[in-house]
This record gives structure tokens, C-alpha cells and sequence, in this order.
């Protein structure tokens, strides 16, 4: 059910997957463990993550936070030969996802395009990982969908305009919800964009901030998911528990 990504032309990419934060949202469900160490089935939703890249990461960078300690042993245990780094947030020092992506930022290959993905977000469908791209759930997906809290216009396929929106919404009530995954095909814009923000003190959100202003510098392509396990709160694990194990 779950496969892999695969690339155009077999190119390989930086992989970050954000697993900082406090996990607030997820109440006991992650009280001693952090989120991305979240059992879905028999495995853990880093593992699936994880199993969706190898074909076309160059590197795995995963960002660690609340009980980074716990997630980084049990990674070195279960991947002692996969290039996997880490980008250790401190616990007093956590803001938004957005710092959590300028810590990786550091540890990643600017000759490489670069995807980043949410740990609380798995793609059960597998789109070619080509060009730079934003990934938007639609009343057709299926899934576990969440709230979303960016929609995005698009014409020919291309992304025009994103919108933030006051409160997250539900796939319902929006059009193109922006998912926590997206494909920035020039590292270097990337990074640029992200210090520049960080050193003026503007950089609170990744969509917001970051991908509206990248894709205004680099055409960014808009693609429809089939199907995503979002998991972002307790009840929404749960969902994404009985949605895997009905599949």
C-alpha cells in the first residue's frame, strides 16, 4: 500500500523531515514519546517516512525536538548504514516549523534539490518527485485529512497564489489545501530566502514566509494527492490508525 518515491532522470535530493516542536496537539498520545515514534499498524510513522524516501535521498536530515533524544537512538539503532543526520532543536528554544527548517538547513547539500516533509504527514500515493512542487489535498483525496491552513491557486498547473488562512479549515470548506510536503528544486533560493528571513526576524511559517516567496523567484508546480495519513492532532491518529488498518 505504501511504495516508494521515485525521481525524474534518477536525480537524488536532500530529504528533511521536521520532527521538532512540543507536540501539544497530540496530548497522551505523545507524552513519552514524540510524534514521528507514533505507532501506525505494526510500524512507526518515522520508519514508514523513512521507507518512502531511499530510492532518492542523497541524505536524510531529520529535525529533532521534544524527546529528540529518544527518537535519534532509536533511528541509529534501526539505520546504522543510512546517511542520516540530525538537526537538534533546543527545548527552550523551539518557535515554528519554519526555524525547525533553517536548522536542517545546515546540515544539507545545496547542489541537490531538497524535499521536505512534516513528520506528521505520510503520502500513501507516489508522484514522481520532479522540479519544484507543492502538494495540495483535494475533495478527492483520500485519507486521514486534517485541517489545513494554506490554500494555493494555480493556472496550467502552476501555483499563482497562496492563501493563509485565518483558521485551519477543513479539505470541505477550502480548495487546494497545501500539505506539509514540498519539493524546492534550488537548494541554494531555498536557503537564501530562509537566512534572509531569519537575520530581518521574519520567519515564522515555511508556507507563509518561505514557499510564497520562492515560488515567486521559481516556477512551482501544484499536484494533487490520491490518498495522505495526516496526523497532526490525538483524534487524527487515531483515524489514521483505523484507516491504515481497513486498507
Amino acid at each position: 500500500m505504501l511504495g516508494q518515491f521515485i525521481s525524474d532522470k534518477g536525480r537524488s535530493y536532500n530529504v528533511i523531515i521536521l520532527a521538532g516542536g512540543l507536540s501539544t496537539r497530540m496530548g497522551s498520545a505523545s507524552e513519552h514519546i514524540p510524534k514521528a515514534l507514533s505507532k501506525i499498524g505494526s510500524q512507526r510513522a518515522i520508519d514508514l517516512l523513512i521507507s518512502k524516501f531511499l530510492l532518492i535521498s542523497h541524505k536524510i536530515v531529520i529535525g529533532t525536538g521534544w524527546h529528540g533524544d529518544l527518537l535519534e537512538s532509536y533511528i541509529a539503532g534501526r539505520y546504522p548504514n543510512q546517511k542520516i543526520e540530525f538537526s537538534r532543536e533546543s527545548i527552550n528554544d523551539i518557535r515554528n516549523n519554519a526555524f525547525s527548517l533553517l536548522y536542517a538547513l545546515d546540515h544539507i547539500d545545496s547542489r541537490y534539490g531538497t524535499v521536505v516533509s512534516f513528520c506528521d504527514l505520510i503520502m500513501l500515493s507516489n508522484p514522481i518527485v520532479t522540479d519544484s512542487s507543492i502538494f495540495v489535498a483535494t475533495l478527492a483525496t483520500k485519507g486521514v485529512l486534517g485541517t489545513y491552513r494554506h490554500s494555493v491557486e494555480t493556472k496550467n498547473g502552476v501555483a499563482q497564489k497562496i492563501t493563509a488562512l485565518e483558521t485551519p479549515q477543513p479539505i470541505a470548506q477550502i480548495d487546494n489545501g497545501v500539505v506539509g510536503f514540498f519539493v524546492f528544486s534550488n537548494t541554494l533560493l531555498l536557503k537564501e530566502l530562509a537566512y534572509s528571513l531569519a537575520r530581518k526576524g521574519t520567519l515564522g511559517d515555511i508556507t507563509t514566509d518561505i514557499v510564497t516567496r520562492y515560488m515567486k523567484e521559481e516556477p512551482t508546480n501544484v499536484h494533487e494527492v490520491s490518498a495522505l495519513l495526516e496526523f497532526g492532532t490525538e483524534d487524527d491518529l487515531r483515524k489514521a490508525r483505523a484507516f491504515w488498518e481497513s486498507s
